[in-house]
């Protein structure tokens, strides 16, 4: 197991891509603290499926978009589990506002969530992580929409930019300290809430995806593990961008 011996938190990990994420990284050998907000039952049953199949996780209620939370939160990870060596930053909301329909609670509701919230996040795991003195690794949830428009996704898309820059200013600033920290640029995924708003969302990805399907939750677990593995030790500053190949043609969705 890459992971043994490691320490993970997971935010936003109650559901879909957050606890594909949490049961990858558990299932690698680390301990993972599930984060969630108002969404007990799933995240106690994502804890459940990681304890089943041996291994340890631990779910908390935090609202991030607090910075008191965040710290509680890497605390909390210390407390049950001894030490924090993985944050996976991937909590946040999407709404989708036309721009010239945005007001300030959806800016607000956001910013607060997407970005201060990673940002702190980060800020109370690269304390842990250095006091420790041997290194971790922060992955950010960024979004294709971080790179290529999308109308209707004006304010969340800027939030997703910043991440991927977030992720490069951090870099060098925790590199010293054997801290790498990257981004996810996560592409069209299947998910209740996309499903449910779209029936024909998986057929007209598919149509436009070069690889021929949208992505599964699976398949950003699985490039989150890559990340936090001793593989990836030079690798770091970066947006790797899985979207089965659809900014490198950029259609219109």
């Amino acid at each position: 197991m890459v992971l043994r011996d490691k320490v993970a938190i997971v935010t936003g990990a109650s559901r879909e891509i957050g606890a594909a994420m949490a049961e990858a990284l558990a299932g690698a050998g680390a301990a993972v603290l599930i984060a969630h907000h108002n969404e007990a039952e799933l995240a106690a049953q994502a804890v459940e499926r990681i304890t089943a199949a041996g291994g340890r996780a631990l779910a908390l209620d935090a609202d991030l978009s607090d910075v008191a939370a965040n710290q509680a939160m890497i605390a909390r990870a210390v407390e049950a589990f001894g030490r924090l060596d993985i944050l996976a930053a991937n909590a946040g909301i999407t709404m989708y506002r036309p721009f010239l329909d945005t007001d300030e609670s959806t800016w607000n509701a956001l910013f607060n969530l997407n970005l201060k919230g990673s940002f702190f996040a980060a800020q109370a795991a690269a304390r842990q992580m250095i006091a420790q003195g041997d290194g971790g690794r922060i992955v950010f949830s960024s979004s294709v929409t971080g790179v290529q428009a999308v109308p209707g996704l004006s304010v969340y898309g800027i939030t997703k930019a910043a991440l991927r820059h977030m992720a490069r200013t951090l870099a060098p600033e925790l590199g010293g300290h054997g801290i790498t920290v990257n981004a996810l640029g996560i592409g069209a995924t299947l998910n209740a809430r996309n499903l449910a708003d779209d029936p024909d969302y998986a057929a007209h990805w598919a149509g436009v995806i070069p690889t021929g399907r949208a992505l599964q939750p699976a398949d950003l677990a699985s490039t989150l593990l890559f990340l936090a593995s001793p593989g990836a030790a030079m690798i770091t500053g970066q947006t790797i961008i899985v979207d089965g190949g659809w900014t490198a043609l950029s259609p219109m969705p």
